[in-house]
């Protein structure tokens, strides 16, 4: 199985390159050989200096012996976050994986994990919002360490790293929240991360009991099962249909549509997804991309 680095260049990476490459930090108990990783970087063609990013990458790639390959997107200035993360992630499983089977690694920490059950606090979440950072092909063994712990090893091993000037801007609600991570008392974080620990593990419970609903029976595609579901269950196996490309809201909305679908009928319930009722049994698509 390969192992996509996802190597952005700024300091958290760096570290996690570094790390793997000593045989410092091992996945699924074992360290890896060059042969069994990529380092992979995705250039959003934000910043006017992000070619300097992919330099940097390349070039720790090759002094680590890494293949490594190098992607552009033309995102433009100012995009969302969310745009940012799926055009990442469209490059990393459908270009450097093609297909094989791949676990993506990243570079995410324990303050990325408090802001991001901060943000889903703020926004009113819902129970998967407090068990975030749940994919079946990414992996994130950097989540026992501290952004502190991070930069002081980085410093201690004397690695370069370049700086996005967008982590620091006001416009991204992520880097307000930032700040308030970084105010937590230890207290505080512990209370959070045990949250985050207690939902984590109800999380992979009702994953599992969902895999079984829908690998156990061909009723879960058939629009008459789903819709005599409680309405929190029917949203829970929409959204595992849609592989998880839909919010909350539109799957309520999708499952209203399917209670007064009518066969022949197709609709676009969001996130790209096109819907399509055929003889009582439920399809979907995912709508091509549109080139830039």
């Amino acid at each position: 199985m390969k192992h996509i680095l996802a190597i952005s260049g700024g300091v958290d990476s760096i570290v996690l390159l570094d790390m793997i490459a000593r045989g410092e930090l091992l996945l699924h108990g074992r360290t890896l050989q060059g042969g069994d990783l990529v380092v992979a970087h995705f250039d959003h063609g934000v910043r006017d200096n992000s070619a300097n990013d992919a330099k940097l990458v390349k070039n720790l790639a090759a002094k680590y012996q890494i293949e490594c390959i190098i992607g552009h997107g033309h995102l433009g200035k100012n995009p969302s976050e969310g745009l940012a993360r799926t055009k990442r992630y469209e490059f990393l499983r459908s270009t450097v994986c093609k297909g094989d089977l791949c676990k993506i690694v990243t570079a995410h920490h324990q303050d990325d994990l408090l802001e991001t059950v901060l943000i889903n606090l703020i926004r009113g979440t819902g129970w998967r919002g407090l068990a975030p950072f749940w994919s079946h092909d990414i992996e994130r063994p950097l989540l026992n360490m501290t952004k502190a712990e991070i930069v002081n090893y980085a410093i201690e091993h004397g690695l370069t790293w370049t700086e996005d000037e967008t982590n620091y801007s006001a416009k991204y609600f992520r880097n307000r929240v930032r700040g308030l991570t970084a105010r937590l008392s230890a207290k505080q974080r512990k209370q959070l991360l045990e949250l985050n620990q207690k939902q984590t593990k109800l999380r992979v419970e009702i994953e599992n009991i969902l895999d079984e609903v829908m690998n156990s029976t061909d009723e879960s595609h058939k629009i008459s099962s789903i819709v005599k579901l409680p309405d929190d269950l029917a949203i829970e196996i929409l959204r595992k249909i849609v592989n998880e490309k839909l919010t909350t809201p539109q799957l309520k909305r999708f499952l209203k549509n399917l209670k007064n679908a009518k066969s022949g009928d197709i609709f676009q319930p969001g996130g790209k997804i096109q819907a399509g009722i055929y003889n009582g049994q439920l399809t979907t698509s995912e709508l091509p991309h549109k080139i830039r």
